[in-house]
């Protein structure tokens, strides 16, 4: 009966220890996930912003030519007008500046023109309809609106040239006068076609105060006006853009997953640069299925043999450190610089460890955090991790972030808990200038210590892509200067001696 029971408790520990493994197998993985989605989220709403304000620089630049050129014109006008000069002087000079204009300022331009001294006159010396009355013209009607600034007219069609025009009027001195110049804004269409032949994913889209398309990515949209819409992704998209609250927003459209940097041009217009995230997202889904499905699969495997198995116990302690060893070995195939760095900062650490005094127990302890103190590598991008040159200081600050993530990656499961005490402070620094908590002396955890030393042993005694493993000599020489500094005076003098004894320097990366 006891033998029984005693059976019994031990397949309930195992059942419990196998729940255990696995939930902290999936844990890490959906923090990965987490942290790749996080990554991918980002750099599409970065990348729309550039787009976005790339465009809107671009379009403010163009833009900003005409009102300067409107402004220039109405000076002179206005001086003319106080001089009494003529309606045919004042017609020859807009004559005269609008071939200028042509010709050197503005591309597209039209002619200047405009309703002054109660006649209207065209630099182009178009003749008008009978029906064409200056005053109920929207340059006019705008520009009297705005007295002293420049008006901007909505865009329209030139039914002439089916080209999309803009209109720039300003008043003029007696209050009564109004000077006005149309420009093609095709230069505009360019910019957002550019964007899209840059990333087929992406749309960039120009609106109106009153969300007409001014351009877009697919010249087909030019002209039509989403908010008149019904049951259009341009509906919809104008419809999140008049509520949202800050400079993004995501939207679901027709099953798909957008993501929407908007910014504004000096005149009001919006620049809006969309993003199909759907297949950037879909990719990370179905890694996360597949590894969680692998993940399952080799542990129901691993279980059916356990429960055949006489030595359950052992195999299954074994099977926790064949994992944990799994994770480690994932985290330096993450780093292409580093191969077996968490093994072998792991012995280092547990031999340390022996030759201090510790148990078993405890050497067993500190081998599983030097197998786990750089798990935070998780989360850093490849593109940071496996860089050949120089980091900049932004990513040197993304790289010092390993032990934080690292250490709330372990706190994540209880029995776990102590195994964060390696990844958290082994960079920390027995002179208090490591990081993250700058922690000095016997404030830093005594496995950190030992961690620290050890890490930075392998560092040197390793491959890198810009050097091969250091010399002993030069090794030893770097231990010695760091005690009482980097290292832990303690610590650093037994790594000394390890070295010493180690006459055919086999402590290195072969």
């Amino acid at each position: 009966m006891n033998h029984e029971k005693r059976e019994i408790r031990t397949g309930i520990r195992n059942i419990l220890i196998s729940v255990f493994v696995i939930s902290f197998f999936l844990a890490v993985i959906l923090i990965y996930y987490s942290m790749l989605y996080r990554e991918t989220r980002e750099g599409i709403i970065t990348r729309g912003e550039l787009n976005a304000q790339m465009s809107a620089e671009q379009i403010d630049n163009y833009l900003s030519k005409g009102i300067d050129t409107i402004k220039l014109v109405s000076y002179t006008l206005d001086d003319m007008i106080h001089a009494g000069k003529s309606n045919k002087d004042i017609c020859d000079y807009l004559v005269s500046e609008s071939i200028a204009v042509k010709s050197t300022t503005l591309e597209g331009a039209s002619a200047i023109y405009g309703y002054i001294n109660e006649t209207y006159l065209d630099g182009a010396e178009w003749e008008r309809g009978e029906d064409f009355v200056p005053t109920e013209r929207p340059w006019y009607i705008d520009a009297k609106a705005f007295v002293g600034r420049v008006a901007v007219v909505d865009p329209y069609i030139d039914v002439m040239t089916n080209t999309m025009m803009i209109t720039f009027s300003k008043s003029l001195c007696d209050a009564k006068s109004v000077v006005a110049l149309d420009f093609s804004i095709d230069p505009i269409q360019t910019v957002a076609e550019n964007i899209n032949v840059e990333n087929e994913s992406e749309i960039e889209i120009i609106l109106d105060q009153d969300y007409q398309v001014i351009a877009h990515s697919d010249k087909a949209e030019i002209g039509k006006s989403y908010l008149q819409e019904n049951g259009t992704f341009g509906r919809a998209l104008v419809d999140q853009l008049r509520f949202a609250e800050g400079d993004f927003f995501e939207m679901h459209y027709n099953g798909s997953d957008y993501i929407i940097y908007s910014t504004r041009v000096s005149n009001d217009w919006f620049c809006l640069s969309v993003s199909n995230a759907t297949n950037a997202f879909k990719k990370l889904n179905s890694l996360l299925i597949f590894t969680v499905l692998i993940g399952l699969s080799i542990f129901t495997i691993l279980g059916i043999v356990l429960v055949h198995s006489n030595k359950k116990q052992m195999q299954f302690a074994q099977l926790s450190v064949q994992v944990v060893e799994a994770l480690a070995a994932a985290i330096d195939a993450k780093d292409h610089y580093t191969n077996g760095h968490s093994d072998r900062v792991a012995e280092y650490a547990k031999e340390i460890g022996r030759r201090y005094g510790y148990s078993e127990k405890k050497q067993e302890e500190i081998y599983m955090m030097g197998l786990l103190h750089d798990v935070g590598k998780i989360g850093i991008p490849d593109s940071v991790i496996n860089k050949p040159a120089k980091l900049t200081d932004e990513e040197y600050e993304i790289i010092k972030q390993h032990p934080v993530t690292g250490a709330n990656i372990l706190s994540k499961a209880k029995e776990l808990a102590r195994m964060a005490i390696g990844a958290h402070w082994h960079h920390e620094r027995y002179d208090g200038k490591g990081y993250p908590d700058g922690l000095a002396g016997n404030d830093i955890p005594e496995e950190a210590r030992i961690i620290a030393v050890a890490d930075s042993y392998d560092a040197m005694t390793s491959h890198r892509s810009y050097r091969d493993v250091l010399s002993q000599e030069i090794v030893r020489k770097e231990i010695e200067r760091g005690k009482g500094t980097q290292f832990d005076p303690v610590f650093a003098d037994i790594v000394l001696q390890m070295i010493d004894e180690d006459k055919e320097y086999n402590m290195c990366e072969h």
